[in-house]
C-alpha cells in the first residue's frame, strides 16, 4: 500500500511539472521578471561540470551567500538542505559524523567499521568518522548525493556522498576578517587572505578559531562540559604553466582541544515518558576529567592537463589524524562503563580521471582509484574496574577502475552506462593484555574483497526545462572485523554489504526559471547490513544478520517568488523492511523498525531582501522537521530521538558599497530538546543520551581590508 502512495505522490509531481509548461506559457516574462530568477548552479556530481537541473541524479546543492544565510557553519548543519539525511555527532565524540542517507549508513566509529556515506574534500577521500565533523570554512559549495554512487565514487557510497568544493586561489588581491560572538561564550573568528605572487602563482589562506563553552553541567567537578575548542587553517597554491596545465596544492591542519561529549543519565517516568535523573537533559555526573585531544594534518596535490579531446586529472593527497580519547559511557559517578582509545591513523591515494571533451553523441569519464590506508589503537574497556588493553591495528589497501559514458540516442534520450571493479584487503590483529599486564589472546584476520558495481540509466528531455530519468545502480561496502570485541570469541569477521538501488525522479525548471522543483522515488535492496551493536553486557557485537527493504519519496523545490523573497522547500519519506533473516532471528527482526530511519522529514526555509538606502537587509529563517527514530538496534525508546521541529534565523545589514556587514543569528529558537544518540545497557544500568545544542544566538561580523 505505501508504495502505491509513493509512486501516486511521484507521479503527481511530475505532472505537476509537466503540465506547468502549458500553464505558464500564456504567462510570459516580462523584462523585469528576468531579474528574479534563480541563480544558475554547476556542479561536478558526476565527474565533470554540468548544469545541477541537466544531471541525472537526486542531489542537493549549497553555494555562495546561502552558506552564511542558511548559517552552514559544520557538516551537521547541511541536514537543514537536505530530505532523508541524519548528520549528528557520533555519540560521545565531539567530531565523529554519524550520517545516515535514506536509512543506509553506520553509527560506530571504529575504524574498523567503515562508513556507509562517502566524504569528499576536494575529491580527497575521507574514511574515518572520527575527525568528520569538519567546521566549514574557505568553501566554494557542497554538493549531497543521494543513494548509491558505486560507479564514480565507489568505495563506501552506498547510502550517498557528500562532497565538499573548496573555493581555488584566483590571484585576487584579498583580506578579510569574520568573526561571530553569541551566548554560552561563543567566539569564532576566521581570517582569510589571498594574492598573486608573480604571474601565474596564486595563494590563498584562511585560519579558523571556534570557540564555545560546554552545554552540560558535570555536577561532580562544577564544570561545563560539550564545549567547543578547535583551531584550524588551511593554505593553498596554484598555477597554470603551459596553455593547458593548471595545478593546486593544498595544506590543511587541525587541533582540537573540546571535551568529549558527555550524556545525560535518564529513566522512565510512565510507560513512555524518559525524564533526566538529574533534572535536567543538560546535567551530568562522572568520575573522570575525560581526554579528547585531535590533531589533523592533510596535504593533496591536484593537476589537470587539456589534450583537447579530453582532460587528465590527477589527485594525489596524504592525511594523518591523532586523536586521544577518554570518555565516561554511563553518566554517574562510579565506574560503570569507561572507554580509552588512542587511535593514529594515516592515510594515502592517488586517483587519476580522463573526462572527454569532444562534441558528439557520445562522452565519457573514465579512472583508476588507489588508496592506502594504516590504523594503530589501544583500546581500553573499563566496566566496574580498570580493563584489559587490546592493540588493535588493521592495514587497508584499495584498488578501483571505472568508466561511465552517456550516449545520446536521440535528441532528448541519452542512455548512460557505468562500470566499476573494486579490490579491497584489510590486514586486522589485535593483541589483548590484560590489566596485570599479562597476555590474554591475539588474533590475526586477513581478507580481500572483490566487487563489480554498475549502472544504467536512461534520461529523456520533455522540454528544455523538464528531464525524467529512471535508473538501477548497486553498491558495495567491504567486509570488515570486529575491532571492538572484548574476547577472542567476539572478534569476528563480517560480510560486505551491498546495494541495488532503483530510482525514477523528474527535474524540471519552470515558470520562466524562478522555481526548480524535483521529485524522485526509489526502492532499496539492501543485503548483508552490517549491524553495530551493544549487548547488555557492554560487548560490542557485529553481524550480518540481515537485510532489508527501502523505499519512499522526495520532493524539493526552490521557488525565487519574487526579486525580494526566496523560499527553498523538501519532503522525504523513508520505509524499512527488515528481510532475509534467518529463521532463528526471525522473531528479534520480524516487524521491527528500522533504526535511524525516521518516517518523514521535512524542510523549509525562506530569504528576504528588503532594500535599505543603500544597503540590503536580508532576513533568513529554516525550519527542519524530523519524525522519531530508533537510535539503537533494539529499539529501545528509553534512548530513541523523538518527534521534533528546529528553527533558525538570521538578520544580516550588508551595506552594497561598504566593506563591512553585521547580522544578528539564532539557531534552534524553540529551544527544543532532542536526543542525538544514546545507550541503554540494562545489565550494567546505563541509560543515557546525547542532548542537541539547545537555544544559542549572537551577533557576527565581516570586514573586507581590501
Amino acid at each position: 500500500m505505501k508504495e502505491v502512495v509513493y509512486r501516486s505522490a511521484l507521479a503527481v509531481a511530475i505532472m505537476a511539472a509537466l503540465g506547468s509548461q502549458a500553464v505558464h506559457a500564456e504567462d510570459a516574462p516580462t523584462s523585469a521578471d528576468n531579474a528574479v530568477q534563480l541563480d544558475q548552479v554547476s556542479v561536478t556530481a558526476q565527474r565533470r561540470e554540468a548544469e545541477m537541473q541537466k544531471t541525472p541524479l537526486s542531489m542537493s546543492v549549497i553555494s555562495g551567500p546561502a552558506l552564511d544565510r542558511m548559517q552552514i557553519k559544520r557538516v551537521d548543519d547541511v541536514k537543514f538542505t537536505t530530505p532523508n539525511i541524519i548528520i549528528e555527532q557520533n555519540t560521545g565524540t565531539s567530531s565523529g559524523a554519524k550520517i545516515i542517507m535514506r536509512g543506509v549508513g553506520a553509527d560506530e566509529s571504529m575504524f574498523t567499521n567503515d562508513p556507509a556515506v562517502a566524504l569528499y574534500i576536494d575529491d580527497v577521500y575521507i574514511p574515518r568518522q572520527n575527525g568528520a565533523m569538519f567546521d566549514l570554512y574557505d568553501v566554494d559549495r557542497i554538493e549531497v548525493l543521494r543513494g548509491p554512487q558505486g560507479t564514480l565514487y565507489g568505495r563506501n557510497a552506498t547510502g550517498g556522498a557528500i562532497r565538499y568544493i573548496s573555493k581555488k586561489p584566483t590571484g585576487e588581491d584579498k583580506l578579510t576578517f569574520d568573526g561571530s560572538v553569541g551566548n554560552m561564550g561563543r567566539l569564532d573568528g576566521r581570517l582569510t587572505f589571498a594574492t598573486r605572487v608573480g604571474e601565474s602563482l596564486d595563494i590563498s589562506a584562511a585560519v579558523l578559531s571556534r570557540n564555545r563553552d560546554g552545554i552540560m553541567h558535570d555536577i561532580s567537578h562544577d564544570r561545563w562540559v560539550n564545549d567547543q575548542d578547535v583551531l584550524a587553517g588551511r593554505l593553498a597554491f596554484a598555477s597554470t604553466w603551459g596553455e593547458a596545465s593548471y595545478a593546486t596544492l593544498s595544506i590543511d591542519r587541525l587541533r582540537e582541544r573540546s571535551t568529549p561529549a558527555w550524556g545525560a543519565p535518564v529513566m522512565f517516568d510512565g510507560p513512555d515518558h524518559v525524564v533526566p535523573r538529574l533534572g535536567s537533559f543538560y546535567k551530568t555526573q562522572t568520575d573522570t576529567l575525560g581526554i579528547n585531544n585531535i590533531d589533523q594534518f592533510g596535504v593533496a596535490l591536484t593537476s589537470e592537463t587539456d589534450f583537447g579531446s579530453f582532460s587528465w586529472r590527477n589527485i594525489a593527497h596524504y592525511r594523518s589524524l591523532d586523536h586521544h580519547f577518554y570518555m565516561d559511557v554511563d553518566g554517574t559517578a562510579q565506574m560503570r562503563y569507561h572507554l580509552e582509545q588512542d587511535q593514529k591513523q594515516n592515510q594515502h591515494g592517488y586517483e587519476a580521471q580522463f573526462t572527454s571533451q569532444l562534441d558528439g553523441p557520445f562522452s565519457w569519464v573514465a579512472g583508476v582509484f588507489s588508496f592506502w590506508e594504516h590504523n594503530d589503537q589501544p583500546t581500553r574497556n573499563d566496566i566496574f574496574v580498570r580493563g584489559g588493553t587490546n592493540y588493535v591495528k588493521q592495514d587497508t589497501t584499495a584498488y578501483a577502475i571505472y568508466a561511465q559514458g552517456d550516449y545520446k540516442l536521440t535528441d532528448k534520450l541519452t542512455l548512460t552506462l557505468g562500470g566499476r571493479y573494486s579490490y579491497e584487503n584489510k590486514d586486522f590483529s589485535v593483541r589483548s593484555v590484560k590489566a596485570n599486564g599479562e597476555l590474554n589472546y591475539t588474533k590475526a584476520l586477513e581478507k580481500t574483497w572483490t566487487r563489480p558495481d554498475w549502472k544504467a540509466l536512461l534520461s529523456y528531455n520533455f522540454s528544455d526545462n523538464v528531464m525524467g530519468y529512471v535508473s538501477a545502480t548497486t553498491g558495495f561496502k567491504s567486509g570488515g572485523f570486529n575491532g571492538r570485541g572484548t574476547t577472542y570469541a567476539t572478534v569476528t569477521p563480517v560480510d560486505a554489504e551491498t546495494l541495488k538501488a532503483y530510482e525514477i525522479g523528474v527535474k524540471s525548471t519552470l515558470w520562466d526559471n524562478r522555481l526548480r522543483l524535483n521529485a524522485d522515488y526509489y526502492r532499496l535492496d539492501y543485503a548483508g547490513i552490517q549491524l553495530t551493536a551493544v549487548n547488555q553486557d557492554g560487548v560490542f557485537v557485529m553481524t550480518n544478520a540481515t537485510g532489508a527493504l527501502i523505499q519512499g519519496f522526495e520532493v524539493d523545490a526552490q521557488a525565487q517568488l519574487t526579486d525580494k523573497l526566496r523560499v527553498d522547500a523538501s519532503v522525504g519519506t523513508i520505509d524499512g523492511e527488515y528481510q532475509n533473516y534467518s529463521d532463528v532471528n526471525a522473531a528479534y527482526f520480524k516487524g521491527r523498525h528500522m533504526k535511524s530511519a525516521p518516517d518523514m522529514q521535512w524542510t523549509l526555509a525562506g530569504t528576504y531582501v528588503q532594500p535599505v538606502g543603500n544597503a540590503d537587509l536580508v532576513l533568513s529563517a529554516q525550519a527542519r522537521h524530523t519524525d522519531e527514530y530508533y537510535q539503537n538496534q533494539d529499539t529501545s525508546r528509553l534512548i530513541m530521538t523523538r518527534a521534533n521541529t528546529e528553527y533558525n534565523a538570521r538578520i544580516s545589514y550588508e551595506p552594497r558599497d561598504a566593506n563591512w556587514s553585521v547580522a544578528l543569528w539564532g539557531k534552534n529558537l524553540g529551544d527544543k530538546f532532542v536526543s542525538t544518540g544514546g545507550f541503554d545497557i540494562a545489565n550494567l544500568g546505563i541509560g543515557v543520551i546525547y542532548p542537541n545544542v539547545p537555544r544559542s544566538y549572537g551577533v557576527e561580523f565581516k570586514y573586507r581590508f581590501w
